[in-house]
């Protein structure tokens, strides 16, 4: 296997993912992307909706070879870091381009700790000629993560008040966690190769962590940090760290009885309990409202744990190319009405969908008739 063309082959494709975000930057916004950036995405919608789909399936490409060139033994750690960092340093530049959450965090930190309003009762609507209201997507909302949450984006709101700067401000945050959290993943399951990659380079991270810069990656780096603490069995560190991540985004909290009942336990069913915990959670919600890709980031942390698990391992699999094709019918119609949910609702669970059936086929088949 030759990682020289691995390497490029990445460069490549962050290279362009990184320019082709910037298509997306709002009209509204006082940043102007470049005339022709903003013409492909905004009016020449198949050709973006293919450029889209070229990069999901070149990046899963990408990272299927590289953890079954570790399999084979073909490729070292620092490879693999290698990678890491190359995502890292390219995809830091890239503009949010598949969500707009980012300017809430930005908001919410603004109405904290500029106007110094209480995030929970005053929304950024109410502060006439506030300068995000022309672009932002949910001025109307009160504050909607935890109140640690809103402790960390202290920071990154102190760094700059640039408008543009403080993107990547936060950005620097998210990617200073994504750091953190492979860190932890390495050490836990004790310098695995694969544990690493398959986490660190799974194209819905990458996506949803280097580029739209969503805060599940430090909810999920307090809760893997919690359970590094109760594996070394230091039970206070292990539980405030828990509650840091349940102070932002309170999906963890299904976490608390496995980690109290954690003594009765071996350290696989631990992490198999919490990945399951987790990943039901993960499709329960759309009782609240929809299932968004980054909250399958929240299971994929443990599950990067379990590489014996094969199920779980392709399940999360299919579950992060599907969620990432949900963005498809978005970039083809610019709406999110009409068709767009129904074609959403498809994509989203037929990979699992036919993971399942394969799965199970090859598990009851008689031998001769294996797939």
């Amino acid at each position: 296997m030759r990682f020289k063309l691995i390497f490029y082959l990445y460069l490549f494709l962050f290279v362009i993912l990184t320019v082709f975000s910037y298509g997306f930057v709002d009209p509204n916004f006082p940043f102007k992307t470049l005339p022709f950036l903003h013409q492909l995405v905004y009016y020449q919608r198949p050709l973006a909706t293919a450029i889209y789909l070229m990069l999901v399936l070149g990046l899963f490409f990408l990272y299927g070879w590289v953890l079954r060139g570790i399999s084979k033994r073909k490729l070292n750690a620092q490879q693999i870091w290698q990678l890491v960092f190359l995502a890292v340093v390219i995809l830091f530049f890239s503009f949010p381009a598949f969500s707009h959450d980012v300017f809430n965090y930005m908001a919410t930190a603004k109405v904290t700790f500029f106007y110094k309003e209480n995030p929970y009762l005053v929304m950024p609507i109410e502060f006439i000629g506030e300068p995000m209201l022309d672009f932002m997507h949910a001025a109307n909302k009160i504050a909607l993560y935890g109140p640690f949450w809103i402790l960390l984006t202290a920071l990154p709101h102190a760094i700059t008040s640039h408008l543009f700067l403080s993107i990547f401000s936060f950005k620097a945050l998210m990617m200073a966690f994504y750091l953190g959290l492979i860190w932890l993943i390495w050490r836990v399951s004790k310098k695995s190769k694969y544990s690493l990659a398959f986490f660190a380079l799974n194209p819905l991270v990458l996506m949803e962590t280097l580029v739209s810069a969503h805060n599940d990656v430090v909810m999920a780096f307090f809760a893997l940090l919690g359970l590094y603490w109760l594996l070394q069995k230091k039970k206070v560190f292990s539980f405030a760290s828990l509650l840091a991540s349940i102070g932002i985004k309170y999906a963890t909290i299904v976490l608390l009885p496995i980690f109290a009942f954690s003594s009765r336990l071996k350290k696989e069913k631990i992490i198999l309990f919490s990945a399951w915990a987790l990943l039901f959670v993960f499709l329960l919600s759309p009782l609240r409202e929809e299932i968004y890709s980054w909250y399958l980031i929240w299971a994929l942390a443990f599950v990067a744990l379990l590489p014996k698990r094969r199920f779980l391992f392709w399940l999360t699999l299919a579950f992060s190319f599907g969620t990432l094709c949900r963005y498809l019918p978005f970039l083809y119609t610019r709406s999110w009405e009409g068709i767009t949910p129904m074609i959403k609702r498809g994509v989203t669970f037929a990979p699992p969908a036919i993971m399942i059936i394969t799965f199970f086929l090859k598990q009851t088949l008689p031998r001769k008739f294996k797939l």
